[in-house]
C-alpha cells in the first residue's frame, strides 16, 4: 500500500541570552514520525513521509491528488496547518482549495483516512489543533469534543483495555500485555455508525473505525510516535498494528502490505 503520512514533527528553537545580546537559534527539526515510518516500511509497504513544516506548503490540494495513496495518516498535525497556505498565497482571495473539505471528498472517493491522537489534534493542547467543527471531523468515527483542551496526560501511564479482536484492524495480535500511553485526547464515544474498537485510562474511548462514502476511517485517541507514545513504538506488536490499520482503511481486509 501507498501510504501519505503528515504530521509528527517540529523545527526546534532555542532564544539565547548573553549580557544584553539577545539571539535565536534553530537547535534541530526533530521527526518524531522515524517510528511509524520504519514500522510500516518494513511490512512492505511505501511511505511518503511528510513533516508538518513541509505539509503546510506541500499536502495535496485535490482529492484526486490524494488518490495517488491508498491511505493518509494525520497525526498530531494542526488544523491551521492544512487550512492556511504560507508565502504570498496567504493574500490571495482565494488562497485555494480548502485541504480539509479535499480530504473528505478523498474519502467519499474511496480512500482510507487514519486519524491520530497528539498535541495538535483533535482540539490538541489548549485548544491549538483546532479540529472541532471541522470537515475532517464530520466523518471521524469518534466525536471530538468542544473542549478548550482535550489533553489527557498520563505521567503514571493510561492502559488500554476491552480491545475488540474481532476486527481486521485488531485481529490476529496478542492484547494480553498491551502498550502504556503517557497521555491521550479525550473525546466522546462513537459516532457516524462507528464501531469501538477499545478503551484507555478511566474508560475513554481509544479508537473506532467507520465508513465515509466509499471509504473507510480509523480514529485513534493514542499518538504512533513519543512522547505519548513512548511505550508503544517499543510494543512487540506495534508494526504489525499499523500495518494492519492501513491495509483495512485502504480496504482490505487483511494485515498484510
Amino acid at each position: 500500500m501507498k501510504v501519505l503520512y503528515a504530521g509528527d514533527s517540529a523545527i526546534m528553537a532555542v532564544l539565547g541570552l548573553e549580557g544584553a545580546e539577545v539571539y535565536p537559534l534553530v537547535d534541530q527539526v526533530w521527526d518524531a514520525g522515524t517510528h511509524l515510518v520504519a514500522a510500516l516500511e518494513e511490512s512492505g509497504h511505501e511511505v511518503k513521509r511528510m513533516m508538518s513544516h513541509v505539509a503546510y506548503s506541500d499536502f495535496p490540494e485535490t482529492a484526486e491528488a490524494l488518490q495517488e495513496y491508498d491511505a493518509v495518516i494525520l497525526s498530531d498535525i494542526g488544523h491551521d496547518t492544512l487550512v492556511t497556505y504560507p508565502g504570498e498565497r496567504r493574500m490571495r482571495v482565494p488562497m485555494g482549495p480548502n485541504r480539509l473539505k479535499e480530504i473528505v471528498r478523498y474519502v467519499e472517493l474511496g480512500g482510507g483516512l487514519i486519524y491520530c491522537g497528539g498535541y495538535f489534534t483533535y482540539q490538541g493542547h489548549y485548544g491549538k489543533g483546532r479540529w472541532y467543527g471541522t470537515p475532517v471531523a464530520g466523518i471521524l468515527p469518534l466525536e471530538i469534543l468542544p473542549l478548550p483542551d482535550d489533553r489527557i496526560e498520563a505521567p503514571e501511564g493510561a492502559p488500554i483495555f476491552d480491545v475488540d479482536t474481532d476486527h481486521p484492524v485488531t485481529a490476529g495480535i496478542d492484547w494480553s500485555d498491551p502498550p502504556i500511553f503517557m497521555g491521550y485526547n479525550r473525546t466522546g464515544g462513537p459516532r457516524n455508525s462507528g464501531r469501538l474498537l477499545g478503551s484507555i485510562g478511566e474508560g475513554d474511548p481509544l479508537m473506532a473505525v467507520g465508513e465515509h462514502g466509499a471509504g473507510r476511517v480509523l480514529a485513534t485517541v493514542a499518538d504512533p510516535a513519543p512522547h505519548w507514545g513512548s511505550d508503544f513504538v517499543r510494543w512487540p506488536h506495534y508494526g504489525r498494528f499499523w500495518s494492519q490499520a492501513v491495509w483495512w482503511v485502504a480496504g482490505g481486509e487483511k494485515g498484510e502490505a
